[in-house]
Order: structure tokens, then sequence, then C-alpha cells
């Protein structure tokens, strides 16, 4: 084999490997995944439950599997449960409008192909320290230990 086609396939295999690391990398940085130990019925039951035991409110659930079905196509279960807190909002909004893009909060809870559901959200402190303000960087690290606590009582 010449230089320039060893070259060339040396080249060709970079491209695939930093093609697979992309595909492993996809995912954001601050997206957390958790499997649930339950179906996905009981798991958005779960969820819903944890949420308002925190003192959340649950403002709206967008069924996506119902969705798809009005428009002819099928999938496992998909819900998107939005909500918030009106306090750490009176925290957060009222003296920073500007940060109300970022809420309402928002979980999702869908089915893999293997059956097993996961529930999946963004972690909010990135977003929130974002606009360089330390009350809103403690106030999203404060919701963060939240989430972290609700998805694991609903997921186990």
């Amino acid at each position: 084999m010449s230089m320039r086609g060893k070259t060339i396939g040396a080249l060709a295999v970079a491209l695939t490997l930093l093609g697979s690391a992309a595909l492993v990398s996809a995912q954001p940085a601050n997206r957390v995944d958790q499997v649930s130990n339950k179906g996905f019925p009981e798991t958005v039951q779960r969820v819903e439950t944890a949420l308002k035991s925190q003192g959340m409110m649950i403002v709206a659930t967008i069924d996506h599997q119902n969705m798809m079905r009005m428009v002819g196509a099928s999938m496992k279960g998909s819900k998107t449960i939005e909500f918030g807190k009106p306090d750490m909002g009176k925290m957060t909004v009222v003296p920073n409008p500007d940060v109300g893009l970022e809420f309402p909060g928002k979980i999702y809870i869908w089915e893999r192909t293997d059956g097993k559901t996961v529930v999946s959200y963004y972690r909010i402190a990135p977003a929130f320290a974002a606009y360089g303000k330390d009350n809103l960087k403690m106030a999203g690290e404060m919701m963060d230990k939240m989430l972290d606590q609700i998805v694991a009582e609903a997921t186990k």
C-alpha cells in the first residue's frame, strides 16, 4: 500500500472514531436519565405524587403518546410533566424577570424499546448560573437537589 493510501486509511479510521465519539456524547451534559424500577403508568403517578409532596404545582402534562395517535403514529408511553414551585418563582422570577424563560421545570417520562421506563430532566443550576447572579445560581442548586430527591423517590 502506498503512503497516500495509508494516510487516507488512517484518516478514515480517525473520522470513524470521531464520529462514534460524537454519537456517544450526543446527550447534553446537563441531562439526567434515571431508569425506574416501576412500569410507565406507576412511574408517572409516583413522579406526580413526589412533586406535590415537595410543594410543586403541576402546571401541565403533555401526553406525547396520545398526540402521536392523533396523527396515526404509535409510540410507547411518553409524557412531559411541567411543574413549578410558587415560592421559588417569587425568589427568582420576580427580581429577575428574564429568568422566566427557564420556567416551568420539566420532567420527561418515557418507555425505552426494552420496556424500561426512564425519567429524564435537565439540571437547573447551569441554566440559572448563566445569568451571572449568585442568588439564581443558589436557587438552581436548591432546585437540582429537590429534583434529584423527587426522581429518586419516584423511581425506586
